[in-house]
């Protein structure tokens, strides 16, 4: 008796309408080359990440600020001793005060064209 090919039992169920069985349609190889590939692919980005933190990574260290120079910078508000004036019309203790009436225009007024 020759041997069948898994084709051939497969064309025997279509042909004769009964179910395919599932071993017969499956590809039957484990994947070792998309496993292989997997493993592949992640090691480079792995090897890449890090070659891009190690790239990157003395070069955000240099852009920190040193404690003398975050001293200099503290310094230089502490220079500033000019009070800032008020834009809004204050009492002498900085409360908020009502302007004198007729000096400010209302802005809210209807304007009437002749």
């Amino acid at each position: 008796m020759s041997h069948q090919s898994p084709h051939d039992k497969v064309a025997d169920a279509v042909h004769e309408g009964r179910p395919v069985e599932a071993r017969y349609v499956r590809q039957g190889r484990s994947g070792v080359r998309i496993l292989l590939l997997l493993v592949v692919s992640a090691a480079a980005a792995a090897v890449l990440l890090l070659g891009l933190w190690a790239v990157t990574n003395g070069r955000f260290a240099a852009l920190e600020p040193t404690r003398a120079e975050k001293a200099a910078a503290a310094q230089a508000f502490d220079e500033e001793t000019t009070t800032p004036t008020a834009d809004a019309p204050t009492t002498a203790t900085g409360e908020p005060a009502a302007p004198p009436p007729g000096t400010t225009p209302n802005v809210n007024a209807t304007t009437v064209q002749p």
